[in-house]
């Protein structure tokens, strides 16, 4: 018996897949092998990364009623495909399960590092549904679309790359990382990060002490960083983006190359 990290009772414990199990399966459907660089280990890991701390109830019950929304969404977007060959989206959420499940997810990859789990504490009430939403001053989401690379010109040419494309000559994997980032200068909030196939996902996680105004500016300031990406707004059911400037692989260069310098195929 231990603490949920959820529901913060104490109750036997269950794992928790890091990155959402119906991911891993689509992966392990297109025959592709479930690998990524692990930050923390830094090495490269296979297998399916798992948390040890939620209770039977808080996973089968509310954490995969919030999996089971996200999925359903990326199908419907047309983002769960092998290879997103468009330079636009269009994609229809509801805010407050999109913000639970992003938070969920990023909460769940934080503690296997430990780097800002502290910050999510406050919210984890919201991903049980059991309060609204954050405020826009205490959390923002915006989404990016990454563009495409053409593989021809590309930087990466080898399998399994060649094999995703199946016949195309643009190539945007299905890729998935859980991260964090951070902007030379920005002190006001902390930058996770959660990437879906050419989704780019980002959540600002904001100082407790920080007024409406200032969060306003900080948003604005992050989207003319990263031109192409739109704040999802709670009053809105759908959002149209264009690809930005960058496409996945330069999301993924430091991860791609790891792959490639040690021969690790999928």
């Amino acid at each position: 018996m231990s603490v949920c990290a959820y529901c913060r009772q104490d109750r036997p414990l269950t794992r928790e897949h890091v990155i959402p199990a119906f991911m891993y399966n689509f992966q392990k459907q297109l025959e592709q092998s479930v690998i990524g660089w692990n930050e923390v280990a830094q090495r490269m890991v296979g297998g399916e990364g798992k948390v040890k701390d939620v209770c039977a109830d808080c996973n089968n019950r509310v954490l995969g009623e919030l999996d089971a929304y996200g999925k359903q969404m990326l199908i419907n977007s047309g983002l769960l495909v092998q290879n997103y060959t468009k330079r636009e989206l269009t994609l229809q959420y509801d805010y407050s399960l999109l913000l639970r499940w992003l938070l969920k997810v990023s909460f769940n990859s934080s503690r296997t590092d430990d780097a800002h789990s502290h910050l999510f504490e406050r919210y984890v009430p919201f991903m049980r549904g059991l309060e609204p939403s954050p405020s826009r001053n205490q959390v923002a989401a915006l989404l990016y679309l990454a563009r495409p690379e053409t593989l021809g010109a590309s930087r990466i040419a080898d399998e399994p790359f060649v094999r995703i494309a199946n016949g195309s000559s643009l190539l945007n994997p299905f890729l998935v990382r859980i991260c964090y980032g951070a902007i030379p200068g920005e002190h006001r909030y902390v930058l996770r990060i959660n990437v879906f196939g050419p989704a780019v996902f980002f959540l600002m996680m904001f100082e407790n002490t920080i007024l409406p105004g200032h969060a306003a500016s900080a948003i604005r300031r992050l989207t003319k960083l990263t031109p192409g990406s739109v704040e999802l707004i709670p009053n809105r059911k759908v959002v149209e983006v264009r690809a930005g400037e960058k496409s996945w692989l330069d999301l993924y260069e430091d991860q791609v190359a790891r792959v490639h310098a040690l021969g690790v195929g999928g």
